[in-house]
Order: C-alpha cells, then structure tokens, then sequence
C-alpha cells in the first residue's frame, strides 16, 4: 500500500505516512477480503494533483458506508428555460449521472439558491402562479429562484441532503428562505444552514441515517455559508460561517459527542469564486471543524475545483477535506467552471460506535451543452470531456479515481492490472 504525507492545513504541517493494515487474525472463517483497487491509469498516478490519498483503516466493501457528494447545483435561465419545455422538468439534465448519485448509502449538493414558490426577488408574492420559468419570479443570475419542481428533481436523481446556506440563500428574501424550505420538506429530504420563520427552534443541522450490513449510522450535516451578497437576513435565518463560528464549533462538538451520531461533516460554503488554491480562512476554519470532532469538510462556492487534503486531528483521527467541488451542473460556459467531480467517501465502523474514513475515490463530470439543454455527464463514461478530466487532475490525485460504474469499491469494471 503505497503511504501519502498528510497535506498541512492552516499553519499545522503534520507529515506523515498511512499505516499499513494489520494482518487479520487467525480464526476459523476466512478473513475480510483485501479492498478491490478502483480502475486507474498508471500512468497519471504521478499527476501534478499529488500522490493517492489513503487512509489506516481498511475498507471492505458490504461493510463501508458509502457518501457522495457533488457541488453547485447552479441552474441559470437556460437551464430553467430547457426544464420548462420538457415533460420531465429537470430529470433529464441530471439523468446521465443519476445512477451513480443513487448508488451510495448518502448523497450531498448544494442546492446554490431558492425553490420558492411564487415569490419575486424583492420578496413579495406574486398574485398569480408563474410558469416553471418566465424570468421574474422563476429566474437565474444575478437573483436566482427555480421551480420547487427542481428539488423533486434532485430527489430522483438520487441526492438525499441538501445544503441550504450560501451567498444566494436570500435572493428571495425571508419569504424566499421558508417557501424553500418548505419545498424541500414537501419533497422529504434533509437540508442545512438555514431555518424556517416558523421553525426557528429547528436545528441548523440535518441527521441522515444510512443502514449497512443490518447496522444503521446516524451522519450529521452542519451547513454554514460566508456570506448573502450582502442581502440582510433580519429574522436570522441562515447560519454564517465566519460570524458565528463559535456556533459552528459548539454545534460539531455537541454532534460529535453524541453517541447516536458516527459521522459529522461540515459543509461550508466559503472561499473565492474562480481560484483554485484554497485562502487561508477556509484552512484554519476547517482545521477548527475537525479538531472540534467532524469526520470531513466538504466546501462549496468557488464554482471550480480546489485540492483535496488529509489531516490526523490530536486525538489521533483522520480526517479529510475538499475545499471545492466546483459546479455540478450550472450555465457558466469555461472549462473551469463545467469542470468537477462526484465526491466518494468510504466509512468504516470504528468499533466504538463513530465511523472512520477508510477510502477516497472521485469520478471527473462536466457539463456539456446539447439540443438546448445542458447535461451533467461522467467523463470517462461519455468519451468526451478530455480537457475537463486533465483539468481535474492538475488539483487531484489521479490514484484516487474510480470508475463511472456500481457498484463502488467492487473493481467489477477494472482488469487485472487495474486499469479500465
């Protein structure tokens, strides 16, 4: 197994080398199979984006909890305008990834602006009920809102949390804030990082369950976002990263002690847009978050990929962050910005009731415009989208990718050498 330096974060640089896994002992059933290798090119495992991340604890598939995460779901008006044409609404731009969403245990996005039922963005209701889009009440930048549709949408594609918190969270006002909300409770699913006028008791936080081998784990979601483009929030109703930090740490501590909670991941939305390399802000607040107990941080907002790195916390964790995962579907038009990744995580059973990270694998996605429409494809699927999958791999460990197939860790589509 080949050792990776733990990357510093912040001002801390801990250096040094994934333990091997200890042999199993003897016993009298035939030990845990040896984790399947993901299918890699040789060749690029030596890509600028640093050497493959690994972790202690071995992961045995059937056992791991599985999480995906993808990043800005960043629907601008042609996107809004293609969905309102089709019989389907949204489904269809998500559908050709929709498979590899649904195959993990959890799957985590950004949902980057209001669902708002009717509402225009000086956040009076509008009088009578608009279209799926019509460019007021149902638009994109600057102030964007979607159809409440689009989280139904997203639910099919198999996203399972949402987070709630970022820089357009009031693009609708407070009213905005709690039609979305409601749409999302409508539809089932979790969010974070923001709460309801009538909800103000509700936690900033969501608790996702994902059962395993007969065994359920409780994942926490904490979401904070840095800022509103300046939009007032009156009634408090989005948590900030940076101005109510205290609150963040407090509430990871509170999670991460809970003996019903194995897993707790904050999921900011931080940083520069357009930069790749991560500022020093995002660094020391996500060294913060894991030394406070989160098992992961998984950043949003840059709309473009920034690295990956590991970190063993003081109680001897490790730990993991992605600091952006860049847009996963949006109408911004550069290779940067069509550019990202779905976000695997594999978490074993610690044997004291927490789930440790045990693997880290990614598969490269671009948006790729076609027939009107844009469309979220995995890359190595497609055959196509070269340029965005070399662009991944300048900030990411090419010994890290997995193929766009499932089920996860199995190695079913690799060949004896590992390699697809």
């Amino acid at each position: 197994m080949r050792c990776t330096a733990a990357l510093f974060i912040g001002m801390i640089l801990l250096a040094g080398c994934a333990a091997e896994p200890a042999p199993p002992p003897v016993v009298a059933e035939p030990p845990a199979p040896e984790p399947p290798k993901a299918c890699v090119n040789p060749d690029l495992e030596s890509s600028p984006g640093g050497a493959m991340i690994t972790f202690s604890t071995p992961m045995i598939p059937g056992q791991a909890v599985t999480i995906a995460a993808v990043g800005d779901v960043l629907m601008h008006d042609p996107l809004q305008a293609y969905a309102a044409k089709q019989p389907d609404g949204f489904r269809s731009q998500l559908a050709r990834v929709a498979d590899l969403l649904r195959a993990a245990d959890l799957t985590f996005a950004n949902l980057e602006g209001p669902a708002a039922a009717n509402v225009y963005n000086t956040g009076r209701e509008a009088k009578e009920p608009a279209g799926r889009y019509d460019g007021r009440v149902y638009s994109g930048y600057p102030m964007f809102n979607y159809h409440p549709s689009l989280v139904a949408d997203l639910k099919d594609a198999g996203i399972d949390v949402l987070l709630t918190a970022n820089n357009h969270a009031l693009d609708r006002q407070s009213l905005g804030v709690d039609r979305t909300i409601e749409a999302i409770q409508a539809a089932g699913l979790p969010y974070t990082g923001t709460r309801h006028r009538g909800q103000m008791d509700a936690p900033w936080y969501a608790v996702t369950p994902a059962t395993v081998g007969g065994v359920t784990y409780n994942v926490a979601w904490l979401g904070c976002t840095y800022g509103t483009n300046e939009i007032p929030d009156p009634n408090h109703q989005v948590l900030f990263c940076y101005e109510q930090q205290d609150e963040v740490l407090t509430t990871i501590r509170a999670l991460a002690a809970r003996p019903d909670i194995a897993a707790v991941f904050l999921v900011p939305h931080w940083g520069r847009e357009y930069r790749h390399d991560p500022n020093p802000p995002q660094r020391k607040l996500a060294l913060a978050a894991l030394e406070a107990g989160a098992t992961g941080v998984i950043g949003t907002h840059p709309h473009v990929l920034e690295p990956f790195e590991t970190y063993k916390t003081s109680d001897g964790r490790e730990t993991f962050v992605a600091y952006s995962l860049g847009n996963f579907i949006s109408g911004q038009s550069s290779l940067a910005r069509r550019t990202s990744v779905i976000l695997l995580l594999a978490l074993m059973p610690d044997g004291h009731g927490k789930l440790a990270m045990s693997d880290l694998r990614f598969i490269p996605t671009h948006v790729v415009p076609e027939d009107g429409g844009y469309f979220v494809e995995a890359i190595d699927r497609a055959g196509r989208g070269l340029k965005s999958r070399e662009l991944a791999l300048q900030f990411l460990p090419a010994g890290n990718l997995h193929p766009p197939t499932t089920p996860y860790w199995t190695g079913a589509a690799c060949k004896a050498d590992g390699t697809s």
